[in-house]
């Protein structure tokens, strides 16, 4: 994992990272039953960044300068207003919504690279949009927007920071080692979400550990499989893929949201559903699509 990774196996790892952040939406709104969300949160970064520091003797090639160290907590302070909005606003929205509205950040990320004057493919508009409506065949099942609650909100407001968090990674990784970062942003997002625990919620040693007892599943996917694998793939894979093309295909972690469902809930699976996948699929290969122009 020292190189860098070509076009094609950094796609491969965001799909995988893409399917480990779906499958993560059932154990972030189950684990509210046994932990409160800054609680999980800071429980589940900490274990997350611990495990990658097992790993840092024989995949890191790196130290970080003091500038690198700033990109990562930067990059964690990003992260945890993004997974604390994103896992407040969970406990009252449904896993459905919360994917489709957390993936809006599929428009912000070339919108903001626009302000910056960076030219984009003009390709990148038209696939943003199917994906969107995919997104929104595939989550909003009756179309009906009426049930908007405080929930909700607090997930559109995720979006703005998983949009910024995606551009910070991709200017991180061209200097600094990709495993040294994820942990500082890990170890961040930890100390910042047990603060906020101590702020807003009660905060009972008792009840923390009968809480990890009874959603110990939760916690260790949530930890292991989200964090520690998901979140680290996403910083090397983004060293060869744009961002824009990195926040498209991220967002099928909506699609493996609800295979999830299907698999592991016996949710059915509707042809509106299938045409939101397609209409996905669609988009991202449209956004990789390099156009020649004629002679």
């Amino acid at each position: 994992m020292r190189a860098v990774p070509t076009p094609l196996i950094g796609n491969l790892l965001m799909i995988i990272t893409a399917a480990l952040w779906g499958f993560a939406f059932v154990a972030q709104k189950t684990g509210m039953d046994y932990l409160d969300p800054f609680m999980f949160s800071a429980i589940r970064f900490a274990v997350g960044a611990s495990c990658l520091l097992i790993l840092v003797r024989w995949f890191g090639y790196k130290k970080l300068t003091r500038q690198g160290m700033i990109s990562g907590i930067v990059m964690g302070v990003v992260l945890t207003f993004g997974a604390m909005l994103q896992q407040i606003g969970i406990v009252e929205t449904t896993a459905g919504k919360s994917g489709f509205i957390t993936a809006i950040y599929i428009l912000l990320v070339p919108i903001f690279l626009s302000f910056t004057g960076r030219r984009l493919a003009l390709q990148i508009w038209p696939a943003a949009l199917l994906v969107m409506f995919g997104l929104y065949l595939l989550s909003i099942q009756k179309g009906d927007f009426s049930s908007i609650n405080q929930g909700d909100i607090w997930v559109l407001a995720s979006s703005i920071f998983w949009a910024a968090h995606i551009l910070l990674i991709e200017k991180a990784v061209r200097k600094h080692d990709p495993l040294r970062l994820s942990i500082v942003q890990f170890f961040t997002c930890s100390l910042l979400s047990l603060l906020g625990a101590l702020l807003f919620e009660d905060v009972v040693l008792q009840d923390i550990v009968t809480g990890v007892s009874s959603g110990w599943l939760e916690v260790a996917y949530a930890s292991i499989a989200s964090v520690a694998i998901a979140y680290t793939l996403q910083v090397f894979a983004q060293r060869s893929v744009p961002s824009h093309h990195a926040a498209l295909v991220l967002s099928l972690e909506a699609v493996f949201a609800v295979i999830g469902g299907v698999w592991l809930l016996g949710e059915d699976l509707t042809l509106r559903m299938i045409l939101g996948f397609i209409l996905m699929f669609i988009g991202i290969i449209l956004a990789q699509w390099k156009f020649k122009p004629n002679i």
